[in-house]
């Protein structure tokens, strides 16, 4: 296919019938209706299906952009914010052994009920489904800020996972509803960069919170409050209703319901246990011969199917959907990338403590090139796709940067210099930062309107559960690479320097062994980047089949 081709010369069928058969739409996809203010993202006979008027422009514009900005920061936050939180929570819960819970409860629902948000936007008003989300994730944060014990923690973290669900892939929703194509690289780099900004901050905000006696740990989550209220008043009296109409409106309220695929939501959460304890347990807690691994692992494969091949009206999967081109391999890359941007993000700071033996704020401040250099890759890159109109090439170049990147942070050493370490975290954070937020965008430019809430969530989920899966992974090379290089130096616990986590190790170790703890560090640290730069390379090869596709300007006939 010719690099330069437009969205616009794919098909001249009718939007609703494009990329399959008119007799395979009716059996898998009751026909959507795109009247009355529902955009199309293709155009009929080379005329624009939306006219440019029906976007936002100006103030409201702006509103909307900051509100989005600030929901998906929201969201980002309470990832990123509660690491530095945590001692803090288990000491006044006596819970230390609930820590894997806080995180895994907020990831399970959010990533289980991800296709079920992405049905809701399709069948309900796009502006309630949004705030309605965001009260849930309210819930779940007042829920955690006021938790009396560490169970009712759990359940606020669960309850916020699932709102958080229906705030993030209703931002990228929204940005398809509000600016025309040749403008939504930009406005989605914008609000991608939320993340990279949360990572940033977010440590050190739940640190001066966690460390203030006026404000405490709670505050961590009572800041979601004020933030959702600027969110929320700006959707409610900026976001047009019109613009809100759900694509799949022509269904009683049953066949809604009916269609939400709830079960499988239910069914999804259950494999994605099985496979987080799967890749958890496997090779360190039991080895891989374990009934109990293989269970899980056999478990997961059929929890998975029925997901995916269920009817294909309440399916949270549709084939139809995930077997176009570009989805599927959008996803592919998607689950890759993120899989090995997550693992360098784990274990960088692991790097610092336990290899060169600075301590945790110092630590923070040493991976500042890597968060920064995300935020600012990924703005650039929208503006110039939007400049241009190509963005294929994108996935290509930051992937390759990236994988460059993860390759030579596999080679860092105790005595690696700055400019060194530094120029790696550089490199690998432009490339993520160039490359992140393609697949998302390409959904967008491939499927009609009525299918893009779907096709937008398969991106979410496939980087969550990409991100999830590859952290698992890295963690497990760099358990069984650090015993066995424990295992080889004399005279030391390898339990108290397992549970030393890095730091103070050189107060669980005599002087003479430091030394060789630390390249154990090293070593574990290394494979676990190797893991790293593989699931780069793989996504780079994902991202050469990639449709080439180009947003024409409205000169060139587009919107």
């Amino acid at each position: 296919m010719d690099p330069g081709e437009s969205i616009h010369q794919e098909d001249t069928k009718s939007p609703i019938n494009a990329s399959v058969g008119t007799e395979d739409r009716e059996k898998s996809h009751p026909p959507a209706n795109l009247e009355a203010g529902i955009r199309q993202d293709e155009a009929v006979d080379g005329e624009p299906a939306q006219e440019e008027d029906n976007y936002l422009h100006g103030l409201p514009l702006v509103l909307m952009s900051l509100s989005l900005m600030v929901g998906v920061l929201m969201i980002a936050l309470d990832n990123s914010i509660i690491a530095t939180a945590i001692p803090k929570i288990t000491s006044k819960f006596d819970s230390l052994g609930d820590v894997a819970w806080y995180a895994s409860a907020y990831l399970l629902t959010q990533m289980s009920f991800q296709p079920t948000f992405g049905k809701i936007y399709t069948f309900f008003n796009l502006k309630w489904v949004y705030l309605i989300s965001s009260i849930i994730f309210e819930g779940g944060s007042i829920l955690c800020a006021a938790a009396p014990s560490s169970a009712a923690f759990i359940i606020g973290r669960a309850i916020a996972g699932l709102g958080a669900a229906g705030v993030f892939c209703g931002a990228m929703i929204i940005i398809s509803k509000i600016v025309e194509m040749r403008k939504r690289p930009l406005l989605l780099a914008i609000i991608s960069s939320m993340y990279g900004i949360a990572s940033v901050i977010g440590p050190s905000l739940g640190g001066v919170f966690t460390h203030s006696k006026q404000l405490t740990w709670r505050f961590c989550f009572w800041i979601n409050l004020p933030l959702g209220a600027i969110m929320a008043l700006i959707i409610c009296f900026y976001y047009p209703i019109s613009l809100g109409e759900a694509p799949d409106s022509d269904h009683t309220l049953k066949e809604k319901i009916l269609g939400l695929g709830l079960k499988s939501a239910v069914i999804l959460a259950g494999a994605l246990v099985c496979l987080f304890l799967a890749l958890q347990w496997g090779g360190t807690k039991h080895p891989w011969s374990d009934s109990r691994v293989w269970g899980c692992l056999v478990s997961f494969v059929p929890f998975l199917s029925d997901v995916v091949i269920a009817d294909s009206y309440s399916a949270l999967i549709r084939p139809r959907i995930i077997s176009q081109r570009s989805v599927f391999l959008g996803c592919l890359f998607s689950a890759l990338y993120q899989g090995a941007m997550t693992t360098q993000s784990y274990h960088l700071p692991f790097y610092f403590q336990a290899v060169k033996g600075v301590d945790p704020q110092s630590s923070g401040v040493d991976i500042l090139p890597h968060g920064v250099t995300v935020t600012i890759a990924t703005l650039i890159t929208g503006s110039i796709i939007t400049w241009l109109g190509y963005y294929v090439p994108f996935m290509w170049a930051g992937s390759a940067i990236f994988t460059i990147g993860a390759g030579l942070l596999y080679t860092i050493s105790q005595n690696t210099p700055l400019a060194r370490w530094f120029g790696y975290e550089v490199l690998a954070g432009a490339g993520f930062g160039i490359a992140i937020q393609i697949p998302i965008f390409a959904v967008q430019v491939v499927l009609v309107a009525g299918d893009i809430p779907l096709g937008t969530v398969l991106i979410i989920l496939s980087q969550a559960l990409g991100g999830s899966v590859g952290l698992s992974i890295s963690q497990n090379v760099f358990q069984n690479s650090l015993r066995q290089r424990l295992k080889t130096i004399a005279d030391i616990d390898i339990q108290a320097v397992i549970a030393a986590g890095g730091t103070d190790l050189e107060h669980v170790v005599s002087a003479d062994s430091l030394a060789h703890v630390r390249d154990a560090f090293r070593y574990g640290i290394s494979n676990a980047f190797l893991v790293s730069t593989a699931l780069g390379g793989v996504a780079f090869l994902a991202s050469i089949g990639m449709e080439r596709k180009k947003i024409k300007s409205k000169k060139e006939g587009g919107e």
